[in-house]
């Protein structure tokens, strides 16, 4: 099994600090994907590091999608070459015995693992129209699924991940990739379309059948704060949703 580590950047000064300062030394095979329009002069050169906007595929154009135009630039240009990738911001704060806690322990046995529970149920998921309506209309749109009445029927103690730092097989994150491209021309200019594709992640899992594990014994530092990790693990695909080439 190897990993591959893409961390999204959007200023050079803040990459080559991160670089530096070695932060994400307990992480394998580490690469930056920088996104946006900012000057790249000081690291266009550097070989551990992907500039989105010079890939022939890209969605530079869409800045309100965030990081995600760094997971589409990764997907559409064929840069995942690995059985396993980490999909993390810059910013999260992280373990130094990430791998030891996690990796060693999961990963082999799950095809996701997202991080910062959330219950579906809390109003922070899909109980605020300008980070999720256009999100669910896209997806009645596409798949004939009405998002908020399927979540509102689950059990009371399901939980998803509610963040885009995310680790998937390589297998599951085409899987995502495929089922949420149809979406992005209906959320690409909301204005809170970053968030839209937060809540498309557990969406794509909810909807698709993928099955949930919570670990309430390990603990992860990420982002300031001690977390759950929340474990998926991909089972064969059984609903009606069916992923687009």
């Amino acid at each position: 099994m190897n990993i591959q580590s893409f961390i999204f950047v959007h200023d050079q000064d803040i990459l080559l600090e991160k670089i530096k300062s070695n932060v994400f030394s307990c992480l394998e095979n580490v690469i930056y994907v920088f996104v946006g329009n900012k000057d790249v002069n000081k690291i266009e050169n550097y070989s551990n590091v992907i500039i989105c906007r010079n890939l022939p595929q890209n969605i530079e154009n869409y800045p309100k999608l965030t990081s995600f135009t760094g997971w589409y630039a990764l997907w559409k240009n064929n840069l995942i070459n690995s059985d396993y990738i980490n999909l993390f911001e810059y910013d999260i704060d992280i373990s130094e015995n990430f791998n030891m806690l996690f990796f060693e322990e999961f990963i082999k046995d799950n095809e996701i693992i997202g991080y910062i529970p959330y219950n579906v149920h809390s109003p922070s998921f899909l109980g605020h129209p300008e980070v999720s309506e256009d999100l669910v209309k896209s997806i009645s749109k596409n798949y004939h699924i009405d998002s908020y009445n399927y979540v509102k029927s689950l059990p009371q103690n399901v939980l998803c991940s509610l963040t885009s730092n995310h680790t998937f097989s390589r297998k599951a994150f085409i899987h995502y990739m495929n089922w949420v491209e149809p979406l992005i021309d209906d959320i690409k200019n909301s204005p809170k379309a970053g968030h839209q594709i937060e809540r498309s992640i557990p969406l794509f899992y909810i909807l698709n059948n993928i099955k949930k594990k919570i670990n309430n014994n390990t603990k992860i530092l990420m982002i300031v704060i001690i977390i759950l990790i929340i474990i998926v693990r991909s089972e064969e695909h059984t609903s009606e949703l069916q992923s687009r080439p």
